[in-house]
């Protein structure tokens, strides 16, 4: 009976911490409009680092290191430039993982509905869009989003953490027009 007890004490705590933690991160997500980041990004074995500027309305402005890639949204659309090749490559937002994670209150909302996880020191939750499984990872003392791990349209397993500079900046909006990379 002793033993009984103390688990559902400790299971009391256990929820009452992560429950804390899930609000704090909400908190938190609801006073930003975007971020300022830098990023380090494995697909399968291949290691890039860059800067992007998130806008919490599905926009996201990124340039890579070394490769000298772009990683623009408009919010409806996504392009992916490199330096060698003079076409971008279109794809509608809404077949992207990034239709989400750009997407606050879709956050919010999974962070209401979903468990915290915790794994090797990190805090995530697990979620789906279009059969892609999304782990988003936060800060646990911060409450910033700190990363997503997912898998790409061409199936290769992609792990994103992020490193965030600044919070609310004024944003050019120009950064986010996709019609003007050529």
């Amino acid at each position: 009976m002793r033993f009984i007890f103390m688990f559902i004490l400790f299971f009391f705590f256990f929820s009452k911490a992560y429950s804390e933690i899930a609000q704090n991160i909400i908190n938190t997500l609801e006073k930003a409009d975007n971020y300022n980041f830098k990023f380090t990004q494995r697909i399968n074995e291949k290691k890039e680092t860059g800067n992007c500027i998130l806008v919490f309305n599905r926009k996201i402005n990124c340039k890579y290191d070394k490769s000298g890639k772009i990683l623009i949204s408009d919010g409806t659309n996504l392009i992916i430039k490199t330096d060698n090749s003079d076409i971008p490559n279109f794809y509608k937002l809404k077949n992207t993982t990034f239709y989400k994670l750009l997407d606050k209150q879709y956050l919010i909302d999974e962070l209401k509905s979903n468990d915290i996880k915790r794994e090797n020191g990190k805090i995530f939750i697990n979620t789906v869009y279009q059969n892609f499984y999304i782990k988003v990872f936060f800060d646990k003392e911060k409450s910033y989003l700190k990363g997503w791990k997912t898998t790409d349209l061409y199936n290769n397993s992609v792990y994103t953490e992020i490193r965030i500079q600044e919070i609310n900046k004024i944003i050019d909006k120009n950064l986010f027009k996709i019609n003007q990379i050529n």
